[in-house]
């Protein structure tokens, strides 16, 4: 019996045991398991540094194969010449003689040099033989060869999309105006243009804005901005104009599907063509990222005037001012760079008193938003916006885009309403018959966001920034036509926008604010039971109009792409997810 009792305390610890270390690990399960978020972007990240896998035999030729790094050039010591009158290819042959360079001149190479020289290498005398008597020359496998001045063929790569992109922004206050109009086309003559027009690429928003026959709007504050891209077009305009133009001798051949150009011309002449096409490259490869925050701002108490930028600058700078007249709703304006300070200065007085006194001065502070990234970051300035409001993150959008392309984004909803309506009347022998003709057009509602860089080779980027928050709600409109009365629903669009040029460093945020919104709701109360009460519940009810106002803020920060910026992004995204799924562990 006691046996018995034994085995089965035993059995009972056992069992207490087991589901106390089930129910630990239940409790600790569900903090150290990872978000399905955070695995994903785990993956992401070891497959972006993951080495592929390379087969032995491939190894082993790769180590047996001679190195694939640059070899010095020979013919690197230096030595004076100094020559006159000299047959261009005794020059050339004599130039390398004892050097160890192998030199190969061409058979039509003639004329003579004159050249006087100090402290140069081989490829400094060909450079200048080059540049000042047209000598072009070509290093290859250890040999340099060298070609007369006289019309030769070369053809160059350059990597670019074979396409024509055309982006227009349109900003406008309109102003309603009966007019006439004999355009008979309307918006369809207007589209038929000439793209290269550009009078008739921007009169094509005109059209748009007019009927065929009747009254129109009149643009009362407009502005167009126009952005076009022909690359292949203008580059061929662009390399014939530097040969000297195109002749019987000189062309210049495009072929935009192979991303080829054939250039024939002087040697010099296609130097200059190579120089152009290399910049150029550069230029339209370089890339940005753009990181934009649309927020709506409910104004607290006490700032119905507006967003205290100085007090929110002071904050995220520690103090650092803008100077004054500083526009942030305009073109981004200008950051003072220094702010003024007192300073206290003791001294002794010609009695051996100890005095003090206070002197103006001023100290660097490095910019109030030049320093916004430095001190934190776009978080940190909402955080310091909840100050002064509710603060709403209408919008967070995110693109990327190449120098001098335009890039769109829109979020929202395409609706459709009554924009036009005519009467059309048929009549035969027994009855009159009208038949309404109804037009219908599509009026966003949303956020849209449409920004043009332009990328400097310091970093520096101007950013032609056009922002449109725009909401549309029905509106009942009744009129009549011909003898019948109509009740449609209209568009009653509100509309915030700004059209804008700003410019900022590499990392830097600007700021556009400034689009204001009053907003007023009514709002009714009344006295609990006493306020249902028929005729006398009147008494017992009250109402009221509530005045809010809002502030439209975009914040957006460029991001000049480098040769690590794609893995610093991807890094910045898996701790953005790790402190997600931090936060929803800790909950």
């Amino acid at each position: 019996m006691p046996h018995t009792l034994g085995s089965k305390l035993k059995l009972i610890s056992r069992q207490l045991l087991l589901a106390n270390i089930v129910l630990l690990a239940a409790c600790s399960g569900p903090a150290d398991k990872k978000l399905a978020a955070e695995s994903e972007m785990d993956n992401v990240i070891a497959e972006q540094n993951k080495q592929p896998d390379v087969p032995a035999a491939v190894s082993q030729s790769l180590l047996d194969a001679p190195s694939s790094k640059p070899q010095p050039r020979p013919g690197a010591e230096r030595f004076d010449v100094s020559v006159r009158d000299v047959a261009a290819r005794d020059f050339f042959l004599g130039l390398v003689n004892g050097t160890g360079v192998n030199v190969v001149v061409h058979p039509d190479v003639g004329g003579s040099i004159s050249l006087n020289l100090k402290n140069v290498t081989v490829e400094d005398v060909l450079r200048v033989t080059r540049d000042i008597y047209g000598y072009e020359y070509k290093y290859q496998r250890g040999i340099y060869t060298i070609y007369a001045n006289e019309l030769r063929t070369q053809v160059f790569h350059v990597n670019y999309l074979d396409v024509q992109r055309v982006g227009v922004s349109d900003t406008s206050v309109m102003i309603g105006r009966a007019q006439s109009n004999n355009n008979s086309g309307g918006y369809g003559a207007s589209n038929s243009a000439d793209l290269g027009d550009t009078a008739n690429l921007l009169g094509m928003l005109e059209g748009d804005q007019q009927s065929a026959g009747g009254s129109g709007l009149t643009p009362g504050s407009r502005v167009q901005t126009l952005n076009r891209t022909d690359f292949w077009v203008s580059l061929r305009s662009t390399i014939a104009a530097i040969i000297g133009g195109e002749t019987d001798e000189r062309m210049v051949v495009v072929t935009p599907q192979a991303g080829m150009i054939a250039v024939k011309a002087l040697p010099h002449e296609l130097s200059a063509v190579r120089e152009f096409l290399e910049r150029s490259e550069l230029s339209v490869k370089r890339q940005v990222i753009l990181e934009a925050k649309i927020v709506e701002v409910q104004l607290n108490e006490g700032f119905e005037a507006g967003i205290n930028w100085g007090a929110i600058g002071g904050q995220l700078s520690y103090g650092y001012n803008v100077e004054d007249g500083f526009d942030i709703a305009g073109t981004g304006g200008a950051v003072n760079r220094w702010r003024p300070i007192t300073r206290t200065i003791t001294y002794y007085d010609g009695e051996g008193n100890l005095q003090s006194m206070s002197v103006p001065t001023r100290e660097d502070t490095g910019g109030t938003f030049a320093a916004l990234l430095r001190v934190g970051d776009i978080t940190e300035l909402l955080s310091l916006l909840e100050t002064q409001g509710d603060v709403q993150v209408l919008s967070s959008p995110r693109v990327s885009t190449v120098n001098n392309q335009k890039a769109v984004i829109r979020v929202g909803s395409d609706e459709y309403f009554v924009t036009g309506i005519s009467n059309n009347t048929t009549a035969n022998v027994s009855s009159v018959t009208s038949t309404p003709n109804i037009e219908l057009s599509p009026f966003f509602s949303g956020i849209s966001l449409d920004v043009t860089p332009q990328i400097a080779e310091n970093g520096e980027v101007i950013l032609h920034i056009h922002p449109v928050v725009s909401e549309v709600q029905d509106q009942l409109k009744v009129f009549t036509v011909g003898d019948e009365n109509f009740s449609l629903p209209l568009a009653l669009r509100g509309i915030r926008e700004s059209d804008s040029i700003v410019r900022a460093a590499n990392g830097q945020v600007i700021v556009l604010g400034g689009l204001m919104q009053e907003n007023i709701t009514n709002v009714d109360g009344k006295r609990p039971f006493i306020g249902d009460i028929p005729i006398i519940n009147t008494l017992f009810k009250t109402k009221s109009k509530r005045r809010t106002k809002t502030e439209l803020v975009i914040l957006l920060r460029p991001i000049v792409v480098g040769e690590n910026t794609w893995n610093e992004e991807l890094n910045k995204s898996q701790q953005g997810m790790q402190r997600m799924g931090e936060a929803y562990r800790e909950r």
